[in-house]
């Protein structure tokens, strides 16, 4: 054991002693702080006393209001939602939250209130025969391409479904080890054929590109007719024997308006009960793609073709003056070149693109060329709306004739040559005529273009007929198109020489 030195135990003694003191000053200090403050604070309370605050939840520190506009089908931030109010987006008018301005001055939360009370849009683009709405305010290339994409759905979902069917392997020319055999590839899917087209109104151009875009991102071949009128797209969609057809046109609308109409395959037209509410879910609830493939597009000019099924119509004709109201322009260069080897004699008169009413005789229209027939002799005049379909026609003397007496003046003429044949007339025509013969085969329809289409089709009829002015006729298909209505208007006229209204009475 090592012997430990005096001087070493001396150090170590006086080196215990100043920890000693040095533990002592810190402990006094302690307590000196603790003696300052007051009693109750240095006494632990019990934890049964201390009082729990309650917690507020993480996500309401964090979340964010969010808006939907109506129609759309995803959310949009409170910012979004007070710059399309300051904007006076149009869907803001009948938005149930028009009335959250946020902070919005007061000037521009009382031009939004005016706003609201004069102008207000239409809960539903929807119509019996299509779409309509104001061109930009209700409707942009946007939602038409939209409306044009479901529709182009629901030619897919009608689509048949076409396989490869199962063939033989093909053995390969080159004999080796192991024989290979080659397989043909798979046939390339190909979607629905759709015929498009736009009338002549400023806006057209514009929806007809959205429209086009939509068809063919959702693997359309989209068959181009540029400037056309609805009857030449329906024989188009026919003769191309395309599964579905778009027409661009706000007729029978003010010139603001613009608008789709759809066809199915042969040329049958889309109307309420016949497949315009399925466009119109298709829309409201969304679509994805049909096929990965894109679409492919072409043009194709009809008027030839169009006009010369014509040339079987307008023969054997007495000398006749007609007087004709339109304002398409297609529908006046053909009516001119199958005038040209005719004896009959044919005058315009002009009037503008706008809504009309053909069975009123306080028309702008209607009364414009009523002054022409007085001013002149004339043996008939014709008035033909905006969708190149639907007429009105006049007699010698400018008197508006009303539609039930044209479809039985027409369903004479067919008689004669279709013995024991079907006619179809809408409901209120057929009302306004009790003495029809008893021999004939008269059904009622609806009045919808597809409900008159579905008549002809279901009861194998030669025309069909009514209130509204459309007429339509057996050809490949049931037609309705005023030019096929006014040549047989003069066909059963050339048959005698009697005045228009002598016949009619």
């Amino acid at each position: 054991m090592p012997l430990i030195s005096s001087d070493a135990v001396r150090r170590s003694c006086k080196y215990n002693k100043q920890i000693h003191r040095e533990s002592k000053t810190i402990s006094l200090k302690s307590e000196s702080h603790a003696g300052n403050q007051p009693e109750d604070e240095t006494q632990i309370l019990p934890q049964a006393a201390i009082p729990l605050k309650p917690r507020l939840p993480v996500l309401l520190q964090t979340a964010e209001v969010y808006f939907q506009c109506p129609g759309e089908d995803y959310p949009i931030s409170k910012a979004i939602h007070l710059s399309r109010l300051a904007a006076f987006y149009p869907k803001c008018r009948t938005c149930p939250h028009n009335t959250e301005t946020g902070n919005l001055s007061p000037q521009t939360v009382k031009r939004l209130q005016q706003t609201q009370k004069q102008r207000v849009a239409p809960e539903n683009l929807f119509t019996a025969e299509g779409v309509r709405g104001v061109y930009l305010n209700e409707i942009n290339r946007i939602q038409a391409a939209h409306i044009a994409g479901a529709f182009s759905n629901l030619l897919w979902e009608q689509l048949p479904l076409k396989g490869v069917a199962p063939q033989e392997p093909i053995a390969s020319p080159k004999n080796t080890v192991l024989h290979s055999l080659e397989y043909p590839g798979p046939e390339k899917s190909r979607g629905p054929c759709v015929v498009i087209g736009f009338d002549e109104r400023p806006s057209s151009p514009d929806i007809i590109t959205g429209v086009a875009s939509a068809l063919r991102r959702n693997g359309c071949r989209v068959i181009d007719l540029g400037l056309t009128v609805p009857a030449v797209l329906s024989y188009a969609a026919n003769h191309l024997q395309a599964q579905g057809a778009i027409m661009v046109t706000g007729s029978q609308c003010g010139p603001s308006y613009t608008g789709l109409e759809f066809l199915l395959e042969q040329s049958q037209p889309v109307s309420t009960g016949h497949g315009l509410e399925k466009i119109q879910e298709i829309t409201t609830r969304g679509f994805g793609r049909a096929s990965r493939q894109p679409g492919s597009q072409r043009t194709f000019h009809p008027m030839e073709p169009y006009r010369t099924q014509f040339h079987k119509h307008f023969h054997a004709l007495r000398p006749l003056r007609i007087a004709v109201a339109c304002s398409l322009r297609l529908v006046r260069e053909t009516l001119n070149e199958l005038f040209e080897k005719l004896p009959c004699q044919l005058t315009w008169v002009e009037i503008p693109h706008q809504k009309r009413n053909l069975l009123s005789t306080q028309d702008s229209d209607v009364l414009k060329l009523q002054e022409c027939l007085e001013s002149s002799e004339y043996d008939l005049g014709m008035l033909i709306d905006d969708d190149s379909r639907r007429c009105a026609f006049f007699d010698e003397t400018g008197v508006l004739l009303p539609q039930h007496l044209i479809s039985k003046f027409l369903m004479n003429a067919l008689a004669a040559d279709h013995t024991g044949k079907a006619f179809i007339l809408e409901a209120e025509c057929l009302a306004q005529l009790p003495d029809l013969p008893t021999g004939w085969n008269v059904h009622p329809h609806t009045g919808t273009l597809a409900d008159g289409y579905f008549q002809m089709q279901t009861k194998q009829a030669v025309y069909a007929g009514g209130q509204s002015g459309y007429h339509w006729f057996r050809e490949t298909v049931p037609t309705c198109d005023a030019i096929l209505t006014l040549a047989h208007v003069l066909a059963a006229l050339s048959f005698s020489d009697a005045p228009f209204s002598e016949v009619l009475s």
